[in-house]
């Protein structure tokens, strides 16, 4: 479980690190950046099935800023795993 959390970690800061390739001059997801936002929220349902919630809230948004918050949120959940 632990390897595929940090999977989503770690594909949520490559859309954080490269926005101009995965989000659109106003903020908001492009195409690209939703495929990757979808195996996140397969790994989320598979892994933490009482957390998609947070990923269905980023998916509808498309916002950078809702990006930021998932990758809070999961930071937040590895952390208190993992004292």
């Amino acid at each position: 479980m632990e390897k595929r959390l940090e999977e989503a970690v770690r594909l949520l800061e490559i859309l954080i690190r490269n926005r101009e390739e995965y989000f659109d001059k106003s903020g908001y997801l492009n195409s690209e950046g939703m495929k990757v936002v979808m195996k996140i929220a397969r790994i989320i349902a598979e892994e933490l099935p009482e957390h998609t919630s947070m990923v269905r809230e980023a998916r509808s948004r498309r916002s950078y800023e809702s990006i930021l918050k998932l990758l809070q949120n999961l930071y937040e959940l590895h952390s208190s795993s993992n004292p």
